[in-house]
């Protein structure tokens, strides 16, 4: 059986309700890798304590006073809950350390992911995990912005056009799930969601972070007011996932400022790679150096407008002046060798590594040929990682 028939069988197993979809249209040919990933147990320890260490610095009531004149600025309040669903990525290094690649509110394949290592019979790398720990988060997310949890709560999950996006089958099961945890819950369109639907809690993939879009009026509005529960939001957005966080974690001094020292300052030195601002006065510098960064916008999602700065032209590099664009120091994807029927074939990985608050969940792998990952390099795809 097929990597990707053996995930369809696995998702009717545990979702009946999802039978009657089409699902080897919705499932595509390379979401699910043939191959697993080894990884050493020190890597995922390495992992938990990472994020616990940048929750940790997210909490710290120095850490919001540092940015409060900036969230007021973008009129941003606090909502009291965080983020469900997210994660950190990384890439490992040749000292088998890992380098924060990004943090991502808005993660795609947890729920997913969960279901390929079932389909796989493969053991999950935190064991503990399950998808009762998803309903559970949910809950914690109402507690925190002081909101009564109802055993028949309305939830609905949201994004632009959410039937063509390429992973609609990821919210048709998170549909399933919440059916399950005896909610009633709606995919809408984040624009006509309250048109058709009056929901206490919404699972957010909707990709304007900031919801500062004016067709996103009526979403800020709800969420400023605290209306429905929103997670993830634009706060925890602006406080982990922004990449100019990632400029500032690199100032000397930031981090030892929040009461980082010893190892774990040690640790997120080593982690978080140094990032720069791209403005004209750092041009000539950043230009010099272009062979040891990566490109990318501050607050885009997957790979758009994402460049290496081996290869990238001077023309290129001179539009980026004055955009919101940043310059991280490249860290290179590991490869990974594996015999396909064409042949041994190369592929890059990268970890996703799913958390909620400061409790690593999942972790997967993201096998591909190429620049970025893209779903698309057959054989590769999403992949299961086995710890050694």
């Amino acid at each position: 059986m097929t990597p990707k028939a053996a995930f369809i069988q696995q998702l009717k197993t545990s979702f009946p309700g999802l039978e009657s979809r089409p699902m080897e249209d919705l499932v595509s040919d390379n979401l699910i890798s043939h191959f697993a990933v080894d990884l050493p147990a020190k890597v995922v320890e390495q992992a938990q304590r990472s994020i616990e260490l940048i929750f940790a610095l997210r909490e710290k009531p120095s850490y919001i006073a540092h940015y409060q004149d900036q969230l007021n600025a973008r009129g941003i309040k606090d909502p009291g809950n965080k983020s469900i669903m997210m994660s950190y990525d990384f890439h490992v290094d040749e000292n088998q350390n890992l380098k924060l690649i990004e943090i991502n509110t808005n993660a795609a394949f947890l729920v997913l992911g969960h279901q390929m290592y079932a389909s796989k019979n493969h053991p999950l790398p935190v064991p503990d995990f399950s998808l009762a720990e998803i309903g559970a988060s949910i809950r914690e997310e109402m507690k925190l912005q002081g909101k009564t949890v109802r055993d028949d709560l309305k939830i609905a999950i949201i994004d632009e056009n959410p039937s063509e996006q390429r992973l609609y089958i990821e919210f048709l099961v998170y549909q399933e799930l919440f059916k399950s945890f005896g909610w009633n819950c709606h995919i809408e369109d984040f624009r006509e969601v309250f048109e058709n639907f009056d929901p206490e809690f919404i699972y957010n993939r909707h990709t304007d972070f900031f919801l500062d879009e004016e067709r996103d009026k009526l979403l800020r509005e709800k969420f400023l007011n605290r209306d429905v529960c929103f997670s993830p939001n634009p706060f925890e957005y602006f406080l982990l996932a922004d990449k100019q966080r990632m400029i500032d974690w690199g100032q000397p001094g930031f981090l030892e400022s929040h009461g980082l020292q010893g190892e774990d300052l040690a640790l997120l030195r080593q982690t978080v790679p140094l990032a720069y601002d791209i403005c004209p006065d750092k041009g000539p510098e950043i230009w010099a150096n272009r062979k040891k960064l990566f490109f990318k916008p501050k607050n885009a999602f997957g790979s758009k407008q994402s460049y290496r700065g081996a290869s990238i032209s001077r023309r290129t590099f001179e539009e980026m002046m004055g955009q919101d664009m940043i310059a991280q120091e490249y860290v290179p994807a590991p490869e990974i060798t594996y015999t396909t029927p064409e042949g041994p074939q190369a592929f890059k990985y990268d970890l996703r590594c799913y958390a909620y608050q400061g409790r690593l969940q999942l972790i997967i792998a993201r096998l591909y040929q190429g620049q970025v990952t893209n779903l698309r390099t057959p054989y590769g795809g999403f992949a299961t990682v086995l710890v050694k």
